[in-house]
């Protein structure tokens, strides 16, 4: 019972000065956020080396290799996005608590 508390305790600063919705669940991280312009992919990667910084200060790191991105949307510009000097490649379909899940929302894949 005291590692998970003080696992939770540990990252609990982890969405300071992030502007995207995070979720966090055990060792699993997500960020999230609607894209509509130049502007907000911006805000993502400003997210995104906020994350990164956050996790050199903590002497943490994110298996990059295991980070993807999930493009959901029609209009969706698509992007590529940077955590620290990886570019992220995308997911086509994602297991989300058991769950499959694919880009357009649907979990019969």
């Amino acid at each position: 019972m005291l590692g998970p508390l003080l696992f939770d305790l540990f990252i609990n600063d982890i969405e300071d000065g992030i502007n995207s919705t995070i979720s966090i669940f055990a060792d699993d991280t997500k960020l999230c956020s609607t894209v509509q312009s130049m502007e907000d992919v911006h805000k993502i990667h400003a997210d995104l080396n906020s994350l990164r910084d956050w996790a050199s200060t903590w002497h943490m790191r994110f298996n990059v290799a295991k980070c993807k991105v999930m493009y959901l949307g029609r209009n969706n510009l698509c992007a590529s996005y940077v955590l620290g000097d990886v570019t992220l490649g995308e997911s086509l379909i994602k297991k989300d608590l058991g769950v499959l899940v694919n880009r357009r929302l649907n979990n019969s894949i």
